[in-house]
């Protein structure tokens, strides 16, 4: 698929959704980003303020002060996709665009989706991946490294790198930090983002979306960089509620579970299982992880081309896995009532 033609926008009207709390720094990066963007004259920028927050109310006043298109919307602290659903009620642009507090914009971002979605009426949704900053350190980039690797994201890998060309595309590839949704095709939605969801929200919305015959295209030039976590304990952190997420995706649309999404926490179970099963042929799966983590991370070393990675690369791939299969099992082990006992009660049929 070729790219568009990115002179005529047309007359599509677009609203940019950000949602914020707590993250001065990140969010005037990104607010700044966004208002040297090409940004038509008539769009909106609606920033929820997901909780009372002074400093976050005051930064953003100072950037309404300096351009008329900002919206302040500030509502009860609440789930991110509660936040998100009262940012729509707000909005009035033809195309919403969804950007995290903690991207930033390239220039033509905007005026590539608005001409993707002129040349393609039949598009419902756009995205495009979100990639490590320049200037990020180590750490970080390595975290870049693992989300867009084979062996760190799996199927979801695209959400992370640029590759290949535009093309129909399913939630796999297409992430909330960076998507624009035509308003009419979740417009007349009771519930567009699923507020029980602890993240991962847009997955349901997607799969809702694409099962009703929507057209959704990854378009791999739409780009926003996206601050990677910092340290060992925010990214595992963070995988581990993109775990949780999964698997409250599956509870909502059992067919989105794949291999790949539950492999992770098979292997934790399998961990689990080496330490009563005694048999040097039951430990050949985990000398094939260990081949393949080896492998996985001289390959990202070489990309990288920082040698000393490589060690760190032997904890941060294995610690993704562990997160993302623990938050997995978390929220599964979670989501059983409680009986009066206090115990977890498992349905026998």
């Amino acid at each position: 698929m070729t790219s568009p033609h990115l002179t005529p926008l047309g007359s599509l009207s677009i609203s940019i959704v950000i949602i914020t709390y707590r993250r001065l720094s990140e969010l005037s990066q990104c607010l700044a980003s966004v208002l040297k963007a090409d940004l038509p004259r008539d769009a909106e920028i609606v920033v929820v303020c997901n909780g009372h927050e002074p400093a976050t109310r005051e930064l953003l006043e100072s950037f309404a002060a300096r351009d008329a298109r900002l919206d302040i919307v500030e509502i009860q602290r609440t789930s991110p996709a509660a936040a998100r659903n009262s940012a729509l009620a707000r909005a009035t642009g033809e195309i919403i665009y969804f950007l995290d507090d903690d991207v930033t914009v390239v220039p033509d971002l905007f005026s590539r989706a608005l001409a993707i979605f002129a040349a393609r009426p039949d598009a419902m949704v756009v995205g495009g991946p979100n990639l490590t900053p320049p200037g990020s350190d180590t750490f970080q980039c390595c975290v870049g490294e693992v989300f867009s690797s084979w062996f760190g994201a799996a199927t979801v890998r695209d959400r992370f790198c640029r590759r290949g060309g535009m093309r129909m595309a399913d939630d796999s590839a297409l992430i909330l930090c960076n998507l624009a949704l035509r308003r009419q095709i979740i417009s007349e939605l009771p519930e567009p983002f699923k507020e029980h969801l602890v993240c991962n929200e847009e997955n349901v919305l997607l799969g809702e979306l694409s099962a009703s015959g929507a057209q959704m295209l990854h378009d791999p030039d739409l780009i926003v960089y996206h601050r990677r976590r910092s340290n060992l304990r925010e990214f595992a952190a963070q995988v581990f509620r993109y775990g949780r997420g999964r698997w409250q995706n599956t509870v909502v649309a059992p067919s989105s579970l794949s291999l790949a999404y539950i492999t992770p926490a098979i292997f934790i179970l399998y961990l689990i299982s080496t330490l009563l099963v005694h048999s040097q042929i039951y430990l050949g799966p985990l000398f094939v992880y260990l081949g393949l983590l080896l492998g996985a991370s001289a390959w990202a070393t070489l990309d990288l081309r920082q040698p000393r990675t490589f060690f760190l690369f032997l904890v941060l791939f294995p610690l993704c896995h562990v997160s993302y299969g623990g938050g997995f099992l978390f929220q599964m082990v979670s989501s059983i009532p409680l009986n009066s006992s206090g115990r977890r009660v498992v349905s026998r049929t």
